[in-house]
């Protein structure tokens, strides 16, 4: 192996922890080193390498260019301390260029310091410092889900200039109704005539048929959009509390009774919960139950709790309740009572959200996720694990105690 000379020893081992050597076969490094008309004396380095590795009959490609890079880094040494710090300074903005890697240039400092070399000589490696740190500050742009249909859409428009009917057309096309409809259908369903029509286009055809599909649907898809978007901003401006509600049958009180316990432990109250049949979570004496009920829809970001059971679906109100949570899309989890079943669930609220059956081998970890998304929405302290647990199986053992006639 070829030495370094001994003052610049330490700065060419720091280099090497920086600078792989298989970076020095990189058609960049013979690039750049053309660029800056070292060319000749690195063929000249590169090939007494050579020579010294056939001499002792060991190395590699890699371990050639990395003994020529020390011949290199001697003789800039020889010709001078401006010579030097260029030399490092250079290659280390190319290595940074090409492979975005954070570099940290202390060590090297310290090493040219010993060496003798002056700050302002130095200011160099200073300036690729900064460089660095700010390109550590550029942050990537994330598109909200919004931003990414509409840039997809654009992206369509654009590419559908050209051939209409070339496979990269085609594949924006598809790639946007895709991304459009999974983010409309958080919105609207089958019932809005206008996105059941963007859900059923015929999309099976080829470019000019997509490009046709496009043009036709276009202003109601742009209407779904915007009614969209206009919904956010109303909400974002109302700044609603939350709040939990509990969508019960009132034959079910006893079970709403427990659920009320078990959520004033975790630290629910009268202006966090409100739950019709249990005292001072539900109507005064002279409210109205149906001006409440569209006074809380409208004054709180609801998260709902609908408590299944037989008796939930015979009641008009409990149905009203999940159908007006539904068009508000509010948050939402399922209770099912121990005479409950899955296959029970109908209407617009079915099992693909948090479902808790109280009497299933599973309910303790679902409540958990429950105490989990409540803590998150209101923020709650939590409750040390063994309090909350205790509470957790005092719900279960006392839901599960109930008994049904109906």
């Amino acid at each position: 192996m070829i030495k370094p000379d001994t003052k610049i020893e330490p700065l060419r081992e720091d280099l090497r922890c920086i600078i792989e050597d298989s970076f020095l076969l990189s058609i960049s490094f013979k690039r750049w080193i053309i660029s800056v008309k070292l060319d000749k004396m690195w063929e000249q380095c590169l090939s007494k390498a050579k020579q010294e590795n056939r001499f002792f009959g060991i190395g590699s490609d890699e371990y050639e260019a990395g003994n020529a890079l020390t011949l290199l880094l001697n003789i800039s040494f020889e010709e001078g301390n401006e010579t030097l710090v260029w030399l490092v300074s250079e290659l280390l903005y190319l290595y940074h260029n090409e492979t975005r890697k954070n570099i940290d240039v202390s060590a090297l400092r310290l090493d040219m310091q010993v060496i003798g070399i002056d700050n302002t000589l130095m200011q160099q490696l200073d300036d690729l410092c900064v460089s660095e740190a700010v390109t550590e500050e550029v942050k990537p742009v994330v598109l909200t889900k919004e931003q990414k249909v509409r840039q997809l859409e654009n992206d369509y428009k654009e590419v559908s200039k050209g051939d209409r009917n070339s496979r990269k057309s085609i594949e924006a096309y598809l790639e946007w109704h895709k991304e459009a409809l999974i983010y409309l259908s958080d919105f609207y369903t089958d019932m809005n005539s206008d996105f059941k029509e963007f859900k059923n286009l015929d999309n099976s055809g080829n470019g000019y048929s997509l490009y046709s599909n496009f043009n036709k649907i276009y202003t109601k898809y742009n209407l779904l959009m915007s009614k969209v978007n206009m919904e956010s901003e109303n909400n974002q401006k109302k700044g609603n509390s939350p709040m939990v509600f509990i969508s019960h049958s009132s034959k079910d009180k006893e079970f709403a009774e427990a659920l009320v316990d078990l959520l004033e432990s975790i630290g629910l109250n009268k202006e966090t919960l409100f739950c019709s049949s249990v005292d001072g979570y539900g109507l005064g004496l002279s409210d109205d139950i149906f001006e409440t009920l569209r006074g809380l829809f409208e004054n709180h970001d609801l998260f709902m709790i609908f408590l299944h059971s037989p008796r939930y679906y015979k009641s008009s109100v409990s149905l009203n309740e999940m159908g007006a949570a539904w068009v508000l899309r509010s948050g939402f989890c399922s209770i099912l009572t121990s005479d409950m079943d899955f296959s029970g669930l109908t209407g617009v609220v079915n099992g693909s959200k948090i479902s808790i059956k109280v009497n299933a081998q599973d309910a303790a970890s679902r409540l958990n996720d429950l105490y989990k998304i409540l803590q998150e929405i209101f923020n709650l302290a939590p409750l040390e694990i063994t309090q909350w647990e205790r509470k957790r199986s005092i719900f279960l053992r006392n839901v599960n105690a109930i008994k049904y006639t109906e």
